[in-house]
């Protein structure tokens, strides 16, 4: 399994040996986790147990039944080079023959200050400073923080479809699903303040700013505001043009601080390194992951001199900090793949790909959203949507819905796609759409 190959599958989908897989899984990890189908009258589920995953190269993942399938989730998006890069295991490799652990805010690696040093190299001017995390939560908590030590104000604005994470300071800002935040809302940050982000297709940037407006006017008690420059779990929603640049006004107007999430839509994915680079526009602080650590659960939050220099400097008891901060092997993954996609120039051929990948599913009748490698196929409802996936993966094909009514297909390929495969899924795509209705 070279990373280029086209499905190829042995059993059913899932195979033995995943049902068999996931039957002990069931006996050891909380239910809520991993969905699966049930096993009881009693029991609620889904309608198939998940694959199990043993081995992933390019764009190729084999389950433990030995068949083969084309990932065009990226896992998450976190295999923009595609799965197991080769510079990317060779770094981790020669990582852990010499340094696994260190002690990120007492002492520090070597590759961590030369991470920092990277990030602050290739984010857009004027972004310098990191706070170094292990999930895209942990950025935007590290990001929350940082507003309020900067503005002494807590107040939040976030959009309607933004999703940011699950951990509490991010659950306050989820706008996603209102079922994450209900059994936790008296534990969340009472003054954040939901604005509705622009519908798919809109036009119109000033239209599209008015409840953000509204709401910095209103008061609040607001340090800051909290966006994604084009929306990922939330359906691939690309904002109008200039409405990066609106949001970035009304935050100086109003003295708060812009905090753009490139969790999804960093290092390359949307055809620029960073998404706000199309407006050409520069948080204040600026959440990362995913794709960052080429595989290895590694985020940042990446900010101004101004507005991280806020929190003082250290007294030998750093106020926010993690044991594994600045993890030296993930360091040096990171490392290895930004250097990748700045030699090789991901960016670019990401956006040639998007074109091309864009214009074979117009070709075939489906509208599309997103940007690069970042697109969503619109279908007709959510049971179209839930239906196309299972399809496609019984043909090999993996892929995800996405959206807050959840009918839309996310389409998110590792940059190492093949013209062979994308060709591939676009046939599986329109036949299995075709056979549950066309797309909406």
């Amino acid at each position: 399994m070279d990373g280029t190959a086209l499905p190829s599958l042995r059993t059913a989908i899932p195979g033995p040996e995943s049902v068999a897989f996931v039957e002990r899984l069931a006996r050891t990890e909380c239910p809520a986790i991993t969905a699966r189908r049930a096993r009881r009258a009693d029991e609620t589920g889904v309608g198939q147990d998940p694959i199990v995953w043993a081995e992933a190269r390019g764009s190729n993942v084999m389950d433990v039944d030995g068949n083969v399938y084309v990932d065009f989730t990226s896992a998450f998006g976190v295999c923009g080079l595609g799965h197991s890069h080769p510079a990317v295991v060779q770094a981790a490799q020669r990582q852990a023959d010499r340094l696994i652990h260190a002690m990120g805010d007492v002492y520090p690696s070597d590759v961590k200050i030369e991470l920092c040093e990277q990030l602050a190299d290739m984010s857009p001017d004027g972004l310098e400073r990191s706070i170094l995390g292990l999930s895209g939560a942990s950025a935007v908590e590290s990001a929350l923080k940082t507003a309020a030590i900067h503005t002494g104000k807590t107040g939040v604005v976030y959009f309607s479809g933004g999703y940011h994470g699950l951990s509490i300071g991010a659950l306050a800002v989820q706008g996603y699903n209102a079922g994450f935040r209900a059994p936790f809302e008296s534990m969340l940050n009472p003054n954040s303040v939901r604005v509705d982000y622009p519908a798919p297709h809109a036009t119109d940037a000033d239209a599209a700013l008015t409840g953000l407006e509204h709401a910095l006017r209103a008061g609040h008690d607001l340090g800051a505001v909290i966006l994604e420059p084009i929306q990922g779990r939330g359906g691939n929603v690309v904002p109008p043009d200039g409405f990066l640049r609106g949001v970035r006004s009304l935050c100086d107007d109003h003295g708060v601080v812009m905090i753009l999430d490139e969790i999804y839509t960093g290092f390359g994915r949307t055809g620029r390194m960073f998404a706000c680079e199309a407006e050409g526009v520069t948080p204040d602080v600026m959440c990362v992951g995913k794709a960052m650590g080429g595989g290895f659960p590694l985020s940042a939050a990446i900010g101004t001199a101004e507005v991280m220099d806020s929190w003082g400097a250290s007294r030998g008891e750093a106020i926010h900090t993690q044991t594994f901060l600045g993890n030296p092997l993930g360091c040096a993954m990171a490392l290895a793949a930004m250097r990748v996609l700045v030699a090789e120039d991901w960016p670019s051929q990401v956006a040639a790909l998007g074109e091309s990948l864009t214009a074979r599913l117009e070709e075939r009748g489906f509208r599309v959203r997103g940007r690069g490698l970042m697109l969503g196929v619109e279908l007709a409802d959510v049971r179209t949507s839930l239906q196309v996936v299972d399809r496609c993966r019984a043909s090999g094909f993996l892929v995800l819905p996405c959206g807050t009514a959840g009918d839309v297909l996310s389409v998110t390929p590792p940059f190492v796609v093949t013209d062979a495969q994308m060709a591939a899924f676009v046939e599986v795509l329109e036949n299995a759409v075709e056979k549950e209705g066309r797309a909406g």
